[in-house]
């Protein structure tokens, strides 16, 4: 059974028309053989996750390509990073990127999470991925995400990365040597989990706000955002704003410093529109509250965090304020009026 919230945005195969056409295959083809629908132009078109899984598989054996996931992420860059390089770029800690990277995760997929957790007796963090699919299908989403994960952390750390652990819960793929090439560092299967370690110093390291690369990315972002709405303030704000409540950090001075213009300007702008900064951030959140609820595999602490939340009290107390009840009195409505139901 597949829940209807296992889905992805459509960016997460960027390239993918690339990498096949070079191998001599039909995109096209392949994806209606997957049922994969959208238009990869779109890379905020949402499909299911089990879908893409069956595409990637289907386009590695169809190609011979058992490395499918590895080489797909070799046509990809920060730019799969979408809305979260915004946050890579404003977090001021390689460990604060991580976690709001992580809180953030359910607007990419809610199917998809991830963990930093902490081993005081090694000196090592390891950072989780859990996908929730099982059997062949998975191995390329999951080496494909985890390449992808292990490259943008060491662009925004900008550390050695020859010390680190990758480890797959999957049987080995194919030839090791190839792995370790493709990583950079030692790959390990059949593990309880998929995750990569690293020291924990570098949990500490600044994160490379000059790095160009991930500054490119987060601006290209707010220049499709200001050309969507060229003339309407609110909602590039409100877009900005939708995609960035789980880093904690969502304040007037920080939308600002993406649009490029004066705090002050912002706020004289908005004044002159009647908009209140504020009632954005609670608009939005009391929207997204009802989608997240809707998804019953969200703990409610998660829910929270990607609210912005500090603490799930503050997230009740709105919660009340918004509509009369506590979250779970919620959420047991929203799931008696069908929501969430699942599909085979």
């Amino acid at each position: 059974m597949i829940s209807l919230s296992a889905l992805v945005l459509m960016r997460a195969i960027t390239g993918f028309a690339e990498l096949v056409s070079a191998h001599g295959g039909d995109h096209v083809a392949l994806m209606k053989k997957a049922g994969v629908a959208g238009d990869l132009s779109d890379p905020e078109a949402i499909i299911p996750l089990a879908a893409m899984c069956r595409l990637l598989a289907l386009a590695a054996d169809e190609l011979e390509l058992r490395d499918f996931g590895l080489q797909l992420a070799a046509h990809q860059d920060l730019a799969v990073l979408g809305s979260i390089a915004l946050i890579a770029l404003n977090a001021e800690t390689v460990e604060q990127a991580i976690l709001a990277t992580g809180r953030n995760m359910p607007y990419h997929s809610p199917a998809l999470h991830s963990e930093l957790i902490s081993d005081a007796q090694s000196g090592t963090v390891r950072v989780s991925h859990d996908i929730r699919l099982t059997g062949e299908q998975k191995r390329h989403l999951a080496e494909l995400s985890l390449l992808n994960a292990v490259n943008i952390l060491r662009s925004i750390a900008q550390l050695p990365s020859k010390n680190w652990t990758v480890r797959f819960e999957h049987p080995q793929g194919f030839d090791l040597a190839r792995y370790q090439a493709i990583f950079g560092c030692d790959v390990l299967f059949d593990h309880p989990n998929d995750e990569f370690n690293f020291p924990a110093q570098v949990l500490d390291a600044p994160v490379q706000a000059a790095n160009p690369a991930l500054r490119e990315v987060a601006e290209r972002y707010v220049r499709s955002i200001i050309r969507r709405h060229p003339l309407d303030l609110a909602r590039q704000i409100e877009e900005l704003l939708i995609r960035q409540l789980g880093s904690g950090r969502c304040t007037l001075s920080m939308i600002a410093r993406q649009l490029g213009v004066a705090e002050r300007s912002l706020q004289r702008r908005l004044e002159e529109q009647n908009i209140r900064f504020e009632q954005i951030i609670d608009d939005l959140r009391r929207q997204r509250a009802t989608e997240l609820l809707a998804l019953k595999a969200l703990p409610m602490t998660r829910i929270a965090e990607c609210l912005g939340y500090s603490s799930q009290t503050t997230f009740t107390r709105s919660c009340r304020r918004w509509f009369g009840e506590a979250p779970q009195a919620l959420r047991q409505r929203l799931h008696g009026a069908g929501a969430d139901e699942a599909v085979s």
